[in-house]
């Protein structure tokens, strides 16, 4: 029995959520009965299912980045070859498309995603201000300044937290680019400069409210300010990137 890989890598949906769901229901529904008598019935059929799968990746995700690169790639095997166990390639394909359904219920809206910029936007003033009202208000136990300060209650986080979010994710973004083996695609550099504008949000809010060394934070404050001039100067890429689903 072949057990489909876990989805580690990064993954970005171009369709809403629902959408993706649906689709991967209809597929799993059309190849869940009849595989033709013969074997080469069934050999058209586990095509058939292959290219529609395919169909369904190349409509719903970007499929320049390496995770969904490598579930093309494995569907396609299985679509090129004669010599292939059919009851086994359909499972690894079942299981695939399960996978990727469990994953996109657990997306996010690119630009849902966690950041400092707001903050970053504040005088040092209010967000010491700010931080020390929610501290005063019970609202949270942390030091004040270190604090990222959304409109609502449920927005409360640490800057670190966030900082090291976005560290984490550009470090294997940068892992998958490498192992690809090829220029960054659009969506791979919009996300390397999103990642990087979001890191320069965090240290330019640290900056402000005076957390750390103030020598050692004005040098990545600095990066950061060229990252974020770049990032907010594409616009029109911003907006198309933005609209996706992310993991």
């Amino acid at each position: 029995m072949l057990v489909m890989k876990k989805l580690d890598e990064i993954y970005v949906a171009v369709k809403e959520i629902d959408y993706i769901e649906a689709q991967i229901n209809v597929l799993c529904e059309k190849y869940n009965h009849y595989r033709g008598v013969s074997l080469a019935q069934q050999k058209a059929w586990l095509r058939n299912y292959c290219h529609d799968t395919i169909l369904l990746f190349d409509d719903c995700f970007e499929t320049s980045m390496l995770g969904m690169r490598r579930c093309k790639a494995r569907v396609a095997a299985y679509q090129n070859t004669d010599n292939v166990g059919i009851d086994n390639a359909t499972l690894d394909i079942f299981n695939m498309l399960f996978e990727l359904k469990l994953m996109v219920r657990t997306m996010v809206p690119i630009k849902e995603l966690p950041s400092c910029k707001k903050l970053a936007e504040l005088s040092a003033e209010d967000i010491v201000s700010k931080a020390k009202n929610l501290v005063k208000s019970d609202i949270v136990k942390a030091g004040v300044g270190a604090l990222l300060l959304g409109f609502k209650m449920d927005d409360v986080m640490k800057i670190e937290d966030v900082r090291s979010y976005y560290h984490d994710r550009l470090t294997q973004l940068n892992s998958e680019i490498l192992t690809k083996g090829e220029k960054p695609s659009p969506i791979e550099l919009f996300l390397l400069d999103k990642f990087n504008a979001e890191i320069g949000y965090c240290n330019l809010a640290l900056y402000k409210a005076g957390i750390g060394i103030a020598d050692e934070i004005r040098g990545l404050v600095e990066i950061g300010k060229k990252h974020i001039e770049k990032f907010e100067n594409m616009q029109s890429t911003s907006q198309q990137f933005s609209a996706g689903y992310y993991k």
